[in-house]
């Protein structure tokens, strides 16, 4: 007869443990197996709004200045009961800045134009008033900061007015030599196998590295609207006083980027 010993912590099934099981080593529980985390899911990126600037000028043969109007909005909750919004300072904050240039023209194939990648944040360093004590006609309270980070983001469509060096293409070529063989029985004895040599393989790599653009922020102004969402009356204060606790923060941020590029395009004409 075998005995089937089991986990008294994994299993149990009884309190009494008899004495010869005592001396019996106690047996591993099995581990559960660790459940397995499926690979995250992705989202698919949407399309992305492109704007208009409102000036794209070249002031030298190797800048580009760009002024542009970006819209954007928030909610925001703060930590505490808000009575009243004392000041927010705010700064602008660019965290990307990527040119792209458009491809050579082609025959058939319709001209692109240049695009500008902008994206950054708005640092806003809210200060509010909090109620602690009220009575009918009065309301005592204190004043608390919070700073939070507003992201905002525009591809910017740099028309056809501009002239920025144009984006060299890396290639690869492939050649071969003339190679003459006898050809086998059945051919006449004077014709030859006359072909490329498919026992070798010869290739030229050329490759060109392309600088980007720096980018300089030059200006900035930022035109907000904030309105609180869900402001109740303050219970035992002033029948005027209210508090909240989400503002909803609507912005115009007029931005002005000089882009520097490393070369200069120069024409040669012929006479």
């Amino acid at each position: 007869m075998s005995n089937v010993y089991q986990c008294s912590r994994c299993c149990p099934t009884s309190t009494f443990v008899p004495g010869w099981a005592q001396l019996t080593p106690t047996p591993v529980c099995p581990q559960q197996p660790v459940p397995v985390t499926p690979n995250p899911v992705i989202p698919s990126t949407a399309s992305l709004p492109t704007c208009t600037p409102l000036q794209v000028v070249q002031p030298t043969p190797t800048t580009v200045l760009v002024t542009a109007s970006i819209p954007a909005e928030a909610i925001i909750t703060l930590p505490a009961k808000a009575l009243e919004i004392k000041n927010i300072r705010k700064r602008l904050k660019i965290t990307q800045s990527r040119f792209f240039n458009s491809p050579p023209p082609v025959a058939g194939v319709p001209l692109d134009t240049p695009r500008l990648f902008l994206a950054g944040f708005v640092r806003k360093d809210i200060q509010f008033s909090q109620a602690t004590a009220q009575t009918a006609t009065t309301v005592q309270g204190t004043i608390n900061d919070f700073v939070i980070d507003v992201p905002w983001s525009c591809v910017l469509n740099l028309g056809t007015t501009i002239t920025v060096p144009p984006t060299l293409f890396g290639q690869q070529l492939e050649y071969e030599f003339l190679s003459t063989t006898t050809l086998p029985a059945g051919f006449a004895p004077k014709d030859k196998l006359i072909s490329g040599d498919l026992t070798e393989f010869n290739q030229i790599s050329t490759e060109f590295l392309n600088t980007l653009p720096t980018v300089s922020l030059l200006f900035s102004q930022i035109n907000e609207m904030d309105e609180a969402l869900d402001r109740v009356a303050l219970q035992g204060g002033p029948f005027e006083e209210g508090q909240f606790t989400k503002i909803q923060e609507k912005m115009i941020i007029l931005v002005q980027v000089l882009l520097t590029f490393p070369t200069v395009i120069t024409t040669t004409t012929c006479g």
